[in-house]
């Protein structure tokens, strides 16, 4: 199908449909084709894929979805990786198809450039295989650097190119490895590298060092990063035997751990759930939940609700999509968590998929009317070592403020009693109610009243 016809075809199957919920106004916007994979800072730029050519493509509201050419399927019948988009919009990494249309290759796209090729040449020890010099995964949030992985005869490596330096292998540890997100400026790399049993580890590359964030028994990964390196997300078996979706927050020179778990009805073997991606601040996660072969849910993750199938958030809303359509995948979040893009796809023929844009007004409980207080988000949020906490009172009254873990357990109370009208900010120091230390993780301030009313806000503590 021709971009004309694409355009067109959006402008008109552009289809709004809204509703109230705890996270505010909630809106689906259909946006054409295709398969969207990542989504810019700011919300208003989607890469992906289009159906069929599986060509990389770019959207605005402006101009719809728009091939970006290089198609390497359609020449060569060869394709890998999923685009990816700089925060700001105005890079995009993909595989394409090289300039003498006989091999396929990592590459960028700019509006100034076009398609830059990343190889040839490959890193030293690489080679063309199978027609092919690698493919691209990801790319940074400042669009310096693109990510994924290059052929050393028939095994796999993870890369990282930027204009200067050209591709570096990365390394692996046993053999094959990949690299599928940067943070902002390209120094924290995540991805996966081969256990000696043949499975994948999840795996950070930072600073010339390969670690393993998990020593995994089945085929896990790490699938994102926080811009500023403190958060990883991906999937994780550590302990369960069941592929969970997961995240990582640095501690110091160690990552710990968090599990997030599975939507019901997820059965293994087969079954798994994966981080796509983060909010920069920790607090809204999305990604995709597979229950069998050719079954899967797109999932959204917050403190306060957990684990969701996101089709549940949209009929909670009165959203309605569309006969003949299921949402397969949430794939990026936008720095304010307040859109995300994903891919439905369509049960009866002709089997493609749909691309869209959730849009969510409000990501924290609105306070009611009735609530005679305000409680605003933290700062700075991730924080180290202490983070303050604005409340806003309507009126004279009493109100508390208290910190909770992640798994509901009360951790500190900042404030129990009178509060006159105003503003006023309580500091948290990431101490217990004994004055002891607490470990990295999520958190979240409740401030309530004598009423029962209650608001939530969440924070993130790094060290």
């Amino acid at each position: 199908m021709n971009s004309s016809k694409l355009i067109i075809l959006t402008v008109v199957a552009v289809l709004l449909l809204s509703g109230a919920t705890a996270y505010g106004q909630v809106r689906i916007e259909w946006i054409g084709p295709g398969a969207p994979t990542a989504i810019s800072a700011d919300g208003t730029v989607v890469a992906g894929n289009t159906n069929g050519e599986y060509e990389t493509f770019r959207w605005t509201a402006d101009t719809g979805i728009e091939p970006l050419g290089m198609c390497s399927v359609c020449v060569l019948g060869r394709g890998a990786g999923g685009p990816d988009i700089s925060a700001d919009g105005r890079f995009i990494s993909a595989t394409i198809l090289g300039q003498d249309s006989t091999y396929v290759t990592p590459g960028r796209w700019s509006e100034e450039f076009g398609w830059e090729e990343c190889m040839p040449p490959p890193p030293p020890d690489g080679s063309l295989f199978d027609e092919a010099y690698g493919s691209a995964w990801g790319i940074s949030d400042d669009g310096s650097t693109v990510v994924g992985l290059y052929w050393l005869g028939g095994t796999a490596h993870g890369f990282a190119w930027n204009p200067t330096d050209g591709p570096m292998g990365m390394g692996s540890t046993v053999g094959n490895s990949r690299i599928n997100d940067a943070n902002a400026d390209g120094s924290v790399l995540v991805g996966w590298d081969e256990a000696p049993f043949g499975t994948w580890l999840p795996t950070v590359w930072e600073n010339g060092t390969i670690t393993h964030l998990t020593e995994t028994e089945s085929f896990c990964l790490a699938n994102a990063v926080t811009p500023d390196g403190n958060m990883i997300g991906g999937s994780s078996s550590a302990g369960t035997g069941v592929r969970q979706a997961a995240i990582w927050i640095r501690n110091g020179d160690t990552w710990e751990e968090n599990l997030l778990g599975t939507l019901p009805g997820t059965v293994n073997p087969f079954g798994e759930a994966i981080v796509n991606d983060i909010s920069p601040d920790g607090t809204i996660i999305v990604g995709i939940n597979s229950f069998n072969p050719g079954s899967s849910a797109g999932f959204i993750y917050t403190l306060q609700d957990g684990m969701m199938d996101i089709m549940d958030l949209l009929t909670d809303a009165g959203v309605t999509v569309p006969a003949g359509l299921s949402i397969a995948s949430l794939n990026g979040i936008s720095a304010d968590g307040k859109h995300i893009c994903g891919i439905a796809v369509q049960t009866v023929f002709p089997w493609g998929t749909e691309g869209f844009i959730i849009h969510l007004d409000d990501v924290s409980a609105v306070p009611e009317a009735s609530v005679a207080f305000a409680l605003e988000p933290s700062f700075p949020n991730p924080f180290n070592p202490s983070t303050t906490i604005p409340v806003v009172m309507g009126r004279d009254g009493t109100a508390q403020l208290e910190i909770f873990d992640s798994a509901g357990r009360r951790v500190r109370t900042l404030h129990n009693g009178m509060l006159p009208a105003g503003r006023h900010e309580f500091i948290w120091n990431g101490r217990d109610e004994h004055q002891m230390q607490v470990s990295s993780g999520v958190y979240f301030s409740r401030m309530s009243d004598d009423s029962g009313a209650s608001l939530n806000r969440s924070m993130v503590l790094v060290k």
